[in-house]
């Protein structure tokens, strides 16, 4: 996929390859660009990836090495725009380099300025004009002057300052500090990578570190989310649901916290989600993740699910929501807004109804007719009535009417027809159907031998679908055995068979209310497994990332037991308010032993069964029995299974028994109270040890930092030391050279005077014998 002129690929594999290829090519050169590489695990449909960061603990630092720029000045033949096309970002003695049209600088007069001239930067100091001449094909170039850095061999002592800095300001939690070779990149760039103990730790350094400098030079910081997740949807879904995304966005209060990024990117949108707390982030991912799903539409046509469906387009056009059909999981689904989606719905309705009116017309292959005469037909209008069911015996055509559920049973009826001669079962014997107690028609024969109405079974299969009661078995004397899928395949189609399943998971979850809780964040749908009674387990939710004890199911307490923290608080005022409102029913109202369920009595015998967990309950006593014991147990210990009282008789036993009841009970609360004060004082015991622990690693922890500290004051000593005599030296050679400059002026100066004395001297002797009077003759 391509993003920003780059290209990016999806690889599935497993875990462990995953990783392996995570850690031979993340950071490594490839065409001259740096691979960067995400790993992530595995999330269900229509859920955000998470896009786990490879090392969320390590804290990227770096720094640019030192580079010089060079003017190059080209005739009139060379345009400058012609050079910065041929020469920009080409690689060059290892460093790519950035080349610009030379321009003057803003509000400065340059003298002799050369407008037909580039810029090229990010050249390695190493570099000659030589070379740049050959480089950038001028044969006019010149090195631009630039600020003192610190050069490459000393990218060594960066770092040892660097983590000397860190071992300050943080003892203890730096892992490890190391270069992210080559050293320096292509780009010019110096990183290395510090590892710390916890993201946490690299935090807080990387906040300490914000404006620190070594001499001149600046460092840029990179620490990774801790978590990230992502997901891409069409554009179309998030044109129909803009405002709710709008919504979703304006409404995060804390953006430090968690973030949600949109990116349109043409056909598709692409969203991630970032953030520091888990919580805040959890919360924000279950709600995008219930708009990215949908909401679902029941119903299913074949001919909704074909790409070039008008109907499915123009619900769009007509509402302003989404309609999506999955033909494979034979599925519609709808997005927008809750106005557009209620549109939707109704549209969708009326051309299901539509469709199913429609007729469906397959012509029988010559060995399929005889099956149909005696068996397909019968069943067929039996199970779709009379007028939705045609058949021209003479032509092998048949035509039905009812939808994709008639279409399917059709379809499944030809199917059987071609499998060649079969033994249909024989209904003439003294078997009834085990739903409609009649005579049974079409038969269908289970494999634990009872024989049932096909029409029945369809029936019994499909109402299930709103009863909600499963298991689905054998109705025929008391058979109990579970129907085989393979069956309940043969009646249902595929949108309905998918349905019955989604019902019967749901159905065991609220039948088994001690051993599965919801999530309780509002929208999360994650299931979790009950914890031992008082075991203070913590579960995380892997979908809101919510902490819970998942043994009272209530939040986290650490360091307390469920029983005390059910008696702190808010939940011990909840707990109050309930009893005291059960307290003013006058006992009509009371909690199922088992899962703490509210049962309220109207009427009828003592014999109660909690619509939640199916336990079987005695309204007197509380007690929990079996189905076939309970009936036992009120008349022996009660005496009736009425709330009568019980005969005389049994008056003195029962008194007994409730007396001795009560002592078992006070016995037992003795006893809880007794471990509850055991374990407290061992959790005193155990925090007392742990502030022990702690007192030690903090004086650790002290004289660890007290000796980085010296080992930090020992090493800026020595670096100033250093620099004091590098200095000194510098200052002796600038002595030097001023002290040899000045012997060469008062040289110059000794050779400017006696050039100057020894003109004079020769001017005053030409004079001399100009004025000397000399020998004449006179001619007469």
């Amino acid at each position: 996929m391509a993003s920003g002129g780059k290209l990016s690929a999806e690889i599935i594999t497993d875990a462990e390859s995953g990783q392996a290829l995570s850690l031979d090519l993340g950071g490594i050169e490839f065409r001259d660009e740096i691979l960067t590489l995400e790993v992530s695990g595995y999330n269900s449909p229509g859920s955000m990836s998470a896009a786990a960061e490879r090392d969320v603990d390590v804290l990227t630092i770096s720094w640019r090495v030192p580079f010089v720029r060079y003017v190059a000045v080209y005739p009139p033949t060379i345009t400058a725009a012609e050079k910065v096309q041929a020469l920009n970002h080409r690689v060059y003695s290892g460093r790519r380099v950035k080349v610009e049209v030379n321009t003057m600088p803003p509000g400065r007069f340059v003298p002799n300025f050369q407008t037909n001239s580039i810029m090229i930067s990010f050249l390695p100091p190493t570099v000659t004009d030589e070379e740049v001449r050959a480089f950038s094909g001028s044969d006019s170039v010149r090195r631009l002057p630039g600020k003192r850095a610190i050069s490459f061999e000393d990218a060594g002592h960066i770092a040892t300052t660097l983590r000397g800095h860190i071992e300050c300001i943080s003892p203890g939690t730096l892992k490890s500090l190391e270069p992210l070779l080559p050293i320096p990149n292509i780009d010019g760039i110096a990183l290395v990578r510090a590892r710390f103990a916890s993201w946490d730790d690299a935090h807080a350094v990387h906040t300490l570190l914000l404006h620190y400098r070594i001499g001149d030079v600046p460092f840029w910081f990179r620490l990774p989310n801790p978590t990230q997740y992502s997901i891409t949807i069409s554009a179309e879904q998030f044109r129909a649901q803009k405002s709710l995304w709008d919504g979703l966005v304006g409404g995060i209060k804390d953006k430090s916290s968690c973030m949600l990024h949109i990116h349109e990117q043409g056909i598709v949108v692409r969203m991630r989600l970032s953030g520091s707390k888990k919580e805040a982030l959890g919360a924000l991912k279950v709600r995008v993740e219930s708009l990215i799903a949908g909401e679902k539409v029941d119903g299913w046509h074949r001919s909704l699910g074909y790409s070039g469906n008008t109907f499915v387009r123009s619900v769009f056009d007509n509402t302003g929501a989404l309609l999506r059909a999955d033909w494979r999981r034979q599925l519609l689904k709808v997005y927008g807004l809750p106005k557009a989606v209620d549109q939707a719905r109704e549209l969708i309705k009326a051309e299901l109804d539509r469709l199913s009116s429609m007729e469906y017309t397959r012509v029988l292959a010559k060995q399929s007719v005889r099956f149909f005469v005696q068996r397909g037909i019968p069943e067929l209008k039996e199970t779709f009535g009379e007028d939705n069911v045609k058949f021209v015996i003479s032509a092998g055509r048949i035509t039905i009417s009812g939808g994709e559920e008639a279409r399917h049973a059709l379809e499944r009826l030809i199917q059987d027809s071609l499998r060649g001669p079969q033994i249909l079962p024989d209904p003439s014997g003294e078997q009834s159907c085990p739903i409609c107690y009649d005579d049974i028609s079409s038969p269908l024969r289970l494999g634990c031998g009872h024989v049932y109405c096909a029409a029945c079974m369809r029936h019994f299969l499909t109402s299930a679908l709103d009863s909600g009661q499963f298991p689905l078995t054998c109705m025929g004397d008391e058979c109990r055995v579970p129907i085989p899928i393979p069956t309940i395949q043969h009646f249902l189609p595929p949108a309905s068979f998918n349905r019955l399943l989604e019902v019967a998971f749901n159905a065991h979850i609220s039948r088994n209310p001690l051993e599965f809780k919801y999530c309780k964040t509002p929208d999360c749908n994650q299931i979790y497994r009950s914890a031992a009674a008082n075991s203070a387990t913590v579960g995380q939710c892997p979908s809101c990332f919510s902490n819970i004890c998942t043994s009272c199911h209530e939040d986290v307490h650490d360091g307390m037991s469920c029983d005390d923290y059910k008696r702190t608080g808010r939940l011990a005022e909840e707990e109050r308010q309930t009893e005291a409102w059960i307290a003013a029913q006058g006992g009509r109202v009371k909690k199922c032993p088992s899962c703490r369920a509210l049962i309220e009595k109207i009427d009828g015998c003592n014999h109660m069964t909690c619509s939640v967990c199916n336990t079987h309950i005695c309204w007197r006593c509380m007690g929990i029995f079996a189905a076939d014991t309970i009936y036992n147990h009120m008349r022996i210990d009660h005496g009736t299974i009425y709330d009568d009282d019980p005969v005389d008789n049994h008056a003195n036993a029962e008194e007994e028994r409730w007396m001795f009841r009560l002592a078992e009970q006070q016995r037992r609360n003795e006893e809880i109270a007794a471990a509850a004060r055991r374990h407290e004082i061992a959790r005193r015991e155990e925090v007392a040890a742990a502030r022990q622990q702690e007192v030690a690693a903090r004086q650790l922890t002290e004289q660890g930092r007290q000796r980085a500290m010296q080992n930090y004051d020992n090493m800026i000593r020595q670096g100033r030391e250093e620099i004091a005599r590098r200095e000194e030296v510098a200052r002796r050679q600038e002595v030097a050279e001023r002290q040899l400059a000045e012997q060469g002026r008062q040289r110059a100066r000794q050779n400017y005077d006696n050039m100057i004395r020894q003109r004079r001297e020769e001017m005053e002797r030409a004079r001399a014998q100009e004025e000397r009077p000399g020998w004449g003759c006179t001619i007469m």
